[in-house]
């Protein structure tokens, strides 16, 4: 497994929420106000998949669903679609007028596979990308594998499989990086996007670009490592989060419509970004998922390890506060600390733009302990939202 997921990994290990049962259950049934995010807790090896609502805090953990432990979840048509990577499994459930976690819906296997993307075109077709050479198609509402697009002859030599991982839909179009993971930590030393026409389920082409290293990521389930703007399709490589000597890290754009990496654009995040008082050029620094975005600009997290004269030893530097929320203007290639505290890189996945303009950010810092966050670009102020609860925040999904 790689860095990212190691860590998600050892950190559900240790009791993130002091409140869950040995079995799936809403602990409270009265509890009839709508949730607005799904996302997740842990016990001992086991995760728990749940929804929330931030305006009731005292029920957080309640209703959730319990899986292996590793796992993503994915929001679509009124169900979430939870990914049990141990067994590579993929889960529909049903949630009810108050966004509640109801009934298994069906399950799909892809035994070993990994499997952690899913792309919806409508309500009766997906994609579903694992750690295979296939970029699976599935039925969402049967539940039922219906056929697949084969990546085998796009496979690089010292490639174990060529692993279609993060992407995005536009215009009729599957955007998605082949990751060409060369072992557990490391994927390839050359970004590629696979363009896939949606309707006729082939390939278009290949973009492909040296000046970075694999675009996109194996375990980022909500897809955030493709950023959509108006014009342009924005596209993030970690440099195997550091486990690839001689990688380049940064991002690339392809126009929307077009088929090729804009050779204009590439922005190296180590080799070019400097900021006074928290990051100095050529120190290895890497993003944790974006938001979504406003115009050109993107919130996240920058993992500031190095700079902070850190470096990874064994999982409980995961532990370490070394994660800056952040906002990120990738068209103007400016990166902005915002005022908050620098969080654990086990909670660096919450940050959620909502339809005001404001951010919602999911922290546990060093002073504050465990936050859920609202910041206002304009006023460049932030409040707390719900106290400080005992649980410790993850990421957070939408539910809508």
């Amino acid at each position: 497994m790689n860095k990212k997921i190691f860590a998600w990994t050892a950190i559900f290990a240790c009791s993130l929420f002091t409140a869950c049962s040995n079995n799936s259950s809403s602990a409270n049934e009265d509890s009839n106000y709508t949730r607005q995010f799904a996302t997740a807790i842990s016990t001992g090896e086991t995760i728990f998949i749940g929804t929330m609502s931030m305006d009731h805090i005292e029920d957080l953990g309640t209703d959730f669903v319990e899986v292996g432990t590793r796992a993503g979840v994915v929001y679509y048509d009124g169900s979430l679609f939870v990914t049990d990577l141990d067994v590579g499994s993929i889960t529909r459930y049903a949630l009810d007028e108050h966004n509640k976690i109801g009934t298994k819906q069906g399950q799909i296997t892809l035994a070993g596979a990994w499997a952690n993307h899913i792309f919806f075109v409508n309500k009766n077709k997906g994609y579903i990308g694992a750690q295979t050479d296939t970029l699976y198609i599935f039925d969402p509402q049967e539940m039922k594998i219906t056929g697949g697009i084969d990546f085998t002859k796009f496979k690089s030599e010292n490639a174990t499989a060529v692993t279609p991982g993060t992407g995005v839909i536009v215009d009729g179009r599957l955007y998605i990086g082949l990751l060409q993971n060369q072992n557990a930590y490391a994927t390839g030393d050359t970004a590629q996007v696979a363009i896939i026409d949606i309707e006729a389920d082939s390939v278009i082409a290949v973009a492909k670009d040296d000046r970075v290293a694999a675009v996109g990521s194996l375990d980022d389930s909500q897809n955030q490592a493709f950023v959509v703007t108006k014009d342009y399709i924005y596209t993030y490589s970690n440099a195997s989060w550091g486990y690839a000597p001689g990688q380049i890290d940064g991002f690339l754009r392809i126009k929307i419509g077009e088929t090729e990496f804009d050779k204009d654009y590439a922005w190296l995040i180590s080799q070019d970004l400097e900021i006074d008082g928290y990051t100095e050029k050529g120190n290895f620094k890497h993003f944790a998922p974006f938001s979504t975005a406003d115009g050109s600009v993107v919130y996240g997290f920058l993992n500031l390890m190095v700079d902070l004269k850190m470096v990874w030893k064994d999982m409980d530097d995961y532990f370490a506060y070394t994660m800056k929320p952040v906002k990120v203007d990738l068209a103007k290639k400016k990166v902005t600390p915002l005022p908050i505290d620098y969080t654990s890189s086990w909670a660096s996945y919450g940050n959620y733009l909502e339809d005001a303009g404001t951010v919602i950010f999911a922290v546990s810092t060093e002073k504050g302990g465990n936050m859920y966050l609202r910041y206002d670009p304009i006023s460049d102020a932030v409040t707390d939202i719900i106290g400080k609860p005992k649980q410790i925040p993850m990421w957070i999904v939408p539910l809508k």
